[in-house]
């Protein structure tokens, strides 16, 4: 089934024009005026929104208030004339995805309202889907996490020992979580430890207890973490990292269910469900030495496997657009989406942090954009290299990975960018005699350059550097 575009202007032939040239791709719905717009807004559910701000019965930003209320999830476009680019900047600050000045391409425009029915397709997707939403905050629809939250259901409701593997970020946290929320323990409050992160002479202390004046600083009897997991679940995150001393009385722990605290003769029984995780090879550190092998056997008995990013590459959309979402507000910006060329790069970097780092990219690129769309440039240097624009010929396999489309967009912006450079560069920052050798307005030509996170300064400093070299 098609998505939904409502256009609204109060011209007869743009609303022609932009059936036609959206119909492609969209079943177009047109509203000849604001009050006719607010009309089919109560009735048509929409996809996205295409309004012209200036009409005779009142203005676009009327339709787009009664979009957010209706419609918060709907991407808003608005067209404008030159002269009221500020009305559309504050437009984008209420919520609008985009902007477009008149005379436009009526290509730009189609290439623009697809992008933004996918991404709000992914985020709807991400909020109705139960497979993309997945468990305990887990976003993936790829094959690998579909065969992940199966493999959750199928470990949760048992009592055995799990073992996570994965490299760092890819969230086996998360996924302990959902195995002990999943379980007959969930009303119990888990708890949870990273091994690396207490100082290897309190580890013993910590996991299982100490009597009183069992050591110096031991002042009174303390309860150890196996203790309070009692009835729920311990989950102890790069295991590891235990020295062979911590790991025999773990061992000894998990066979016996049992705990004794440090200057205690006593056992006291405990009803624990141990988890753990590590990104390293413990089957390696087995043959090395650096791991007991009876302690393997005892963590080795569920097995779960996380896939690395860069293997999940369809699920990258998914987890940018929530990231976008959760963290916009924190960063006060108004930022919607992803541009083409900065969705492609995201999605063919090879994300060594996983997870975690996409959403450090994402964060920080809500730094740098106030509004719209996150562009190539405000990406992570290491993540606009990875750019298939930026690649060299030999990456066919990179670029075979986004659908035509997408290419094209791309494509499209990368040429923008270059040739703004070169023209620029040309008339060495001079905005009228490049606008003017372009063949665009002024006001539009600087709107472009911001887009494409250009600066006339930048070549102006060419310009100086060059003069200086002359003199010189």
């Amino acid at each position: 089934m098609k998505p939904t575009v409502l256009v609204v202007d109060d011209k007869a032939n743009m609303l022609a024009l932009l059936s036609k040239v959206l119909g492609k791709s969209a079943r177009v719905l047109t509203a000849r005026g604001v009050r006719t717009a607010l009309q089919v807004l109560e009735t048509e559910p929409v996809t996205t929104v295409v309004c012209d701000l200036r009409m005779n019965d009142g203005d676009g930003l009327e339709v787009l208030r009664a979009v957010r209320a209706r419609w918060p999830g709907v991407p808003f476009i608005l067209m404008t004339a030159y002269a009221s680019v500020p009305t559309a900047v504050q437009a984008m600050r209420e919520g609008a995805y985009d902007y477009v000045t008149k005379p436009f391409d009526p290509d730009e425009l189609r290439a623009l309202v697809e992008r933004a029915m996918a991404q709000a397709a992914v985020l709807k997707g991400e909020q109705d889907a139960p497979e993309a939403r997945g468990f305990a905050g887990m976003t993936g629809r790829s094959p690998a996490m579909r065969a992940l939250y199966q493999l959750i259901e199928r470990v949760a409701p048992t009592d055995a020992t799990v073992l996570i593997l994965g490299e760092t970020g890819t969230g086996k946290e998360l996924v302990a979580r959902a195995i002990h929320e999943h379980s007959s323990r969930a009303s119990h409050r888990p708890i949870a430890v990273n091994c690396a992160a207490i100082p290897r002479s309190l580890i013993e202390s910590e996991l299982f207890g100490h009597a009183r004046g069992a050591f110096t600083g031991a002042a009174t009897d303390r309860a150890g973490l196996f203790e309070e997991a009692h009835g729920s679940t311990l989950f102890l995150d790069e295991i590891g990292e235990l020295r062979p001393t911590v790991q025999a009385k773990l061992t000894r722990v998990l066979e016996e269910r049992a705990v004794r605290r440090i200057g205690e003769s006593r056992e006291r029984k405990i009803d624990v469900r141990l988890i753990s995780a590590t990104h390293r090879d413990l089957r390696a550190m087995v043959k090395t030495g650096a791991l007991r092998e009876d302690l393997w056997f005892r963590l080795n008995v569920c097995v779960v496997e996380l896939p690395p990013l860069r293997d999940r590459a369809e699920d990258i959309p998914l987890l940018a657009q929530r990231f976008l979402a959760e963290r916009a507000p924190q960063s006060r910006s108004s930022a919607t989406g992803f541009s083409a060329a900065a969705m492609s790069a995201l999605q063919v970097y090879r994300w060594p942090g996983n997870v975690r780092e996409l959403k450090s990219a994402v964060e920080r690129a809500l730094v740098i954009e106030t509004a719209g769309e996150i562009r190539l440039e405000s990406l992570p240097p290491e993540v606009q290299g990875a750019s298939p624009l930026r690649l060299t010929s030999s990456s066919d396999v990179d670029l075979a990975q986004l659908s035509y489309r997408e290419a094209v967009d791309a494509s499209r912006e990368e040429m923008n960018r270059r040739y703004l450079e070169a023209v620029m560069r040309r008339f060495r920052g001079d905005v009228l005699k490049a606008a003017a050798h372009a063949g665009v307005e002024r006001e539009s030509f600087y709107r472009l350059l911001r887009r494409c996170g250009l600066s006339a300064d930048d070549f102006r400093e060419e310009r100086r550097g060059a003069a200086d070299g002359t003199k010189n």
